[in-house]
């Protein structure tokens, strides 16, 4: 089976852990990740002025390309399948809008191309998964942090209800994993605030990490590189601003994925991780 996939660029600079795991797993599992050709940057952010049609360029054309490789394309980061799924939804909506974009890039896009995130895929290829499984994730407490990404606004992504969604929580389990519940999985890490009010971005990832540690998580679980990075880099910041914090190891989804595959120590890429899952993972005899 091949899958047309876009990783986006922060899978090739600081989310490399997130490429190189979900194209293990995904070799593993027998799907063959067809890398699209010569792909743009998706524009980073998707644009909350309707009207402007010029920042629907970039998606279009990531797009039509997708559109030559297949019916489906692959999009691990949450913010390329946020900006590129959003931008599918206006084109699949508005008509005019396509044309108008197809006539000025000389392109053809019908608005058809499905953008879907490995979770997705996952949850509708779950034997695939099950079958492989080497080492279950038993007694490994996780608590899935969506973030704000994957599920807003809930009439474009679709992805899962908005305020209690399970997708994350039934690829735990799936794993062999106890996902654990709590309020904050769906709010802001602090988001794209890291670069401009860092103060910011620290106290919303204490929180986060806090109510998921008073739930009884061993570790955190994401799917986005922005929310990975605050939740996992930032933590040095939150012990210098409240000192009776503990550190929580945090993962890429396709990390426990690959752990939970049989991927070899360093094919898991855990020493890019800035808080060491060493401790944890030793303690459920997972490494």
């Amino acid at each position: 089976m091949r899958l047309p996939y876009y990783p986006g660029c922060t899978l090739y600079t600081k989310a490399k852990p997130l490429n190189e795991t979900i194209r293990s797993c995904f070799n593993i599992v027998g799907v063959e990740l067809d890398e699209l050709p010569h792909w743009y940057c998706c524009g980073t952010t998707f644009t909350l002025a309707r009207d402007n049609r010029m920042s629907l360029i970039a998606p279009l054309r990531i797009l039509t390309k997708a559109q030559q490789e297949g019916k489906q394309v692959l999009v691990p980061c949450s913010i390329c399948y946020n900006t590129l799924k959003r931008a599918n939804f206006i084109f699949s909506e508005d008509r005019e809008a396509l044309d108008i974009i197809n006539e000025h890039l000389e392109e053809k896009y019908d608005g058809k191309e499905e953008v879907i995130h490995p979770l997705e895929f996952i949850r509708d290829n779950q034997d695939m998964i099950r079958n492989k499984l080497k080492k279950p994730l038993s007694g490994l407490k996780v608590g899935c942090y969506y973030g704000c990404l994957l599920l807003r606004p809930a009439e474009e992504m679709k992805f899962d209800d908005p305020e209690s969604p399970s997708i994350f929580e039934d690829f735990v389990r799936l794993l062999g994993g106890e996902p654990v519940e709590f309020a904050l999985k769906v709010e802001c890490c602090g988001s794209y605030l890291v670069v401009n009010t860092p103060d910011a971005a620290v106290n919303a990832s204490y929180k986060v990490i806090k109510n998921a540690r008073e739930n009884g998580a061993d570790a955190l679980v994401t799917t986005c590189p922005l929310c990975f990075y605050n939740l996992d880099a930032l933590q040095t910041k939150i012990r210098q601003q409240y000192p009776d914090f503990k550190d929580m190891p945090i993962f890429y989804f396709s990390q426990l994925l690959a752990l939970a595959l049989g991927v070899d120590e360093n094919g898991l890429q855990l020493g890019q991780n800035r808080v060491s899952p060493e401790i944890v993972l030793k303690k459920y005899g997972l490494l």
